[in-house]
């Protein structure tokens, strides 16, 4: 899986935001307000990966949560992008 469109992911005034960016800012026309944790999976699905890579992929960024904890904040982001069309599978 990875995202559907390209993204730029930028902290502003201590608020993370990801806006779509070239060709495909017609294909996404708004602007997603972040966690920094969701910041961090938008980054990672930049590119292609799967559930499992992911989850180890924030495993390494964030060692304090466990791994449940991660799976839902995963879980969430995933069913947004779902949910806009911005994420191919």
């Amino acid at each position: 899986m990875k995202l559907a469109v390209e993204m730029a992911v930028m902290e502003l005034d201590g608020e993370w935001n990801a806006v779509a960016v070239g060709e495909d800012s017609s294909k996404f026309r708004g602007m997603m307000r972040l966690n920094e944790s969701a910041a961090d999976i938008i980054k990672l699905l930049a590119e292609e990966t799967t559930n499992e890579k992911l989850l180890a992929d924030m495993q390494t960024i964030y060692p304090d949560n466990t791994a449940d904890e991660l799976t839902r904040g995963i879980d969430v982001i995933l069913a947004k992008l779902r949910a806009e069309g911005l994420l191919e599978e």
